[in-house]
């Protein structure tokens, strides 16, 4: 059983519930992953929220060489993660090849945004002034993703909130969270702990209390108008 990402770590959910993941084209449980509730939330709330205060100040420069480094582990697992997306999505293997390569593309693109783009200085309209804006982190983001393509249109929404200092919670699909399990296995772990966590489980127990929590800022989400 694969098991959440909160904080560094692989967990069960505190009441240790699970649910199935099912192959669609067969119908057979792949595997079962933690089913989260409103205080496995709080969990991956706070350490999000702890940890935000350090990764704000890292430099551009350092965020620009951590996501390098994730895009790295995700062309170094292409094979495993495209083979997984395959299982639990249904998509032909030759199509989560590519999106793999799109994932880890967008982790370098928005590395390269965030080395210099942290402001700007406006030109004055006098001579003893100086004019600038300074960007600013929102603080804790929650990605939520859809099962269609489930790690494209998660990267969509991480690697821009992580190179601009957020820290980040994702809730994919129930559908297909093994292979965003799988990402944080392989590409997510060597990020300071809590930077990047992620909560399994269906969209009323999990994330509707991640949306809806007093340290989430921003929601970042693709879904239906329910969702």
């Amino acid at each position: 059983m694969r098991k959440m990402f909160i904080n560094g770590e692989f967990i069960s959910s505190l009441a240790d519930e699970t649910f199935a993941v099912e192959n669609p084209a067969t119908e057979e449980t792949i595997d079962q992953v933690p089913r989260a509730r409103a205080e496995d939330c709080e969990l991956a709330a706070r350490a999000a929220h702890a940890a935000q205060e350090d990764w704000r100040f890292i430099p551009g420069i350092e965020k620009c060489e951590m996501l390098h480094t994730v895009a790295r582990n995700i062309r170094e697992h292409r094979e495993e993660l495209a083979r997984l997306l395959t299982l639990e999505g249904g998509k032909p293997l030759i199509e989560n090849m590519d999106e793999i390569e799109w994932v880890a593309a967008c982790f370098d693109y928005y590395a390269e945004i965030g080395r210099h783009e942290s402001g700007r200085v406006i030109p004055p309209v006098q001579r003893h002034q100086m004019n600038f804006v300074m960007k600013e982190p929102y603080g804790v983001v929650v990605c939520i993703v859809p099962w269609n393509y489930p790690l494209l249109l998660m990267s969509w929404k991480v690697a821009p909130a992580l190179m601009a200092g957020n820290t980040v919670i994702i809730k994919p699909s129930e559908h297909t969270p093994l292979s965003t399990l799988l990402m944080a296995e392989v590409a997510f772990h060597e990020l300071t702990p809590g930077v990047v966590n992620v909560v399994t489980g269906y969209g009323s127990e999990a994330g509707e209390p991640l949306v809806t929590h007093p340290l989430t800022a921003l929601v970042a989400f693709t879904g239906s108008v329910a969702t």
